[in-house]
């Protein structure tokens, strides 16, 4: 077999493969003793049709036959030749049988990218202290009993800052109804009637507390606000909103006191003292949990900064529809409009080309950690990950292990495994320095 190899741009490589008479006779005979076994010829019981009669009859089932099964051997073969890093073939072309029984071929392949890793072991990441501090478990118990805080009526006094109310609201823009002037507005700064609000300068918009503070039942206020530049809707940034809000009702929030009854109306059967205890130890898993995230993040970023490498463009395009994909679900079950989703396709486009690009690229560098450092996936670990599937969707296993193999999703199911393993070997060699800055999360 001769196999020759040229490297094209954007992570592809034509392979021009040519399989020699004695490899193409040999299948051939193979492939029509096959047919032979099988074939129905009038005149001929079941697999007694001499050879040049079934060739005669089925030569077109034959030839489509032969090729299919000497394209794919002889692929593999060539790629294992050549320690090719494939991803996949994108498609065969130029076949053709010789009249001495040769055969050529061209396939185009999508290989993986071409690039140096960097040192990637003893990579310094900066991480919170793990210790949860009396404060933050004093802060998680006032966030229990405000949770089962009783409220009753105010009747005296104004509006005030960490205070409670009930308001109707009204917003529009350069006289229109907000979500008919900026149809992707979110919803909840559109109206709201008998809306229970505890009022902080930045509740509903910027500057919203400021401008109610003070304001006795029944009263109504008129006022503008202005976005900030930087406000997550775009399309809100430097537009005059018009508020209309009427005070309906004053609100006082009682805080059950602190007591082993109010730990057992938490946790029956436990005391305050043992409340606690329970809290320290849910904040010390959940900042154990956060410090993790925060070591993978620094992990893959420092990786990422380091590889300049070409990706491979029908990749790049799955996975950026992929990502709008997502990323218009996300914004529809926020009641984004389907307009306001089309107008604001471009920019959606270029976010999602961007985390596309980022998330390949780190697939990339994680999957060649995981070939240089051997780290595989066996088979109980990939069983356990499909028992928990069919677990969370309530199928068997038998089931879920079809119904991915249907899909074709076991491969792209053991990358996700490797890749987790590769993350946790990064960060088991890590270099972790404990900061007192908040680290964020991606």
């Amino acid at each position: 077999m001769n196999v020759e190899v040229e490297n094209l741009p954007n992570c592809l490589a034509s392979l021009k493969v040519e399989l020699p008479p004695e490899r193409v006779t040999k299948e051939w005979n193979d492939v029509v003793k096959g047919f032979q076994q099988v074939a129905r010829i009038r005149g001929f019981r079941p697999g007694k049709a001499p050879q040049n009669v079934v060739e005669s009859k089925f030569r077109k089932e034959i030839q489509e036959e032969l090729t299919k099964k000497l394209v794919n051997e002889s692929t593999k073969e060539a790629i294992r030749e050549k320690g090719l890093r494939v991803l996949s073939v994108s498609n065969v072309e130029d076949v053709e049988f010789t009249p001495d029984r040769s055969m050529r071929f061209t396939a185009t392949l999508i290989t993986s990218p071409e690039f140096e890793l960097p040192e990637y072991k003893g990579i310094t990441v900066k991480v919170p202290p793990v210790e949860v501090s009396d404060q933050e478990v004093e802060t998680a118990l006032e966030r229990l009993r405000e949770r089962h805080a009783t409220f009753t009526e105010q009747t005296d006094g104004g509006l005030e800052m960490g205070g409670f109310g009930v308001v109707d609201f009204h917003t529009t823009v350069d006289g229109q109804p907000l979500l008919e002037a900026i149809p992707d507005a979110p919803k909840r700064l559109a109206n709201g009637k008998d809306f229970w609000i505890k009022l902080q300068e930045d509740s509903l918009l910027p500057g919203f507390g400021a401008a109610v503070t003070g304001m006795q039942i029944e009263e109504r206020r008129e006022f503008d606000l202005n976005p900030p530049e930087d406000f997550p809707v775009k399309s809100l940034q430097n537009r005059v909103i018009h508020f209309q809000v009427e005070l309906k009702a004053l609100k006082r929030m009682e805080l059950p006191e602190l007591s082993d009854e109010f730990a057992a109306q938490i946790a029956p059967g436990v005391t305050l003292d043992q409340l606690k205890t329970q809290l320290r130890e849910r904040l010390t898993e959940q900042k154990g949990e956060e410090i993790e995230r925060a070591k993978r993040n620094q992990i893959v970023d420092y990786l990422t900064q380091r590889v300049e490498c070409e990706l491979p463009q029908s990749y790049v395009k799955d996975e950026t529809r992929r990502i709008m994909s997502e990323i218009v679900e996300q914004n529809q079950m926020r009641g984004v409009t389907e307009d306001a989703l089309r107008e604001s396709g471009k920019e959606i486009m270029n976010v999602a080309s961007r985390s596309a690009k980022d998330r390949l690229k780190a697939s990339f560098i994680l999957t060649r950690i995981g070939e240089v450092e051997k780290i595989d996936v066996s088979g109980p670990e990939l069983k356990r990950r499909v028992e928990s599937l069919a677990a969370q969707h309530g199928m068997s296993y038998e089931k879920a292990i079809s119904e991915l193999d249907k899909k074709g999703a076991i491969p792209q199911l053991v990358e996700e495994i490797q890749v987790g393993k590769v993350l946790d070997f990064l960060t088991s060699n890590a270099k972790v320095e404990t900061s007192s800055e908040p680290q964020q999360n991606r």
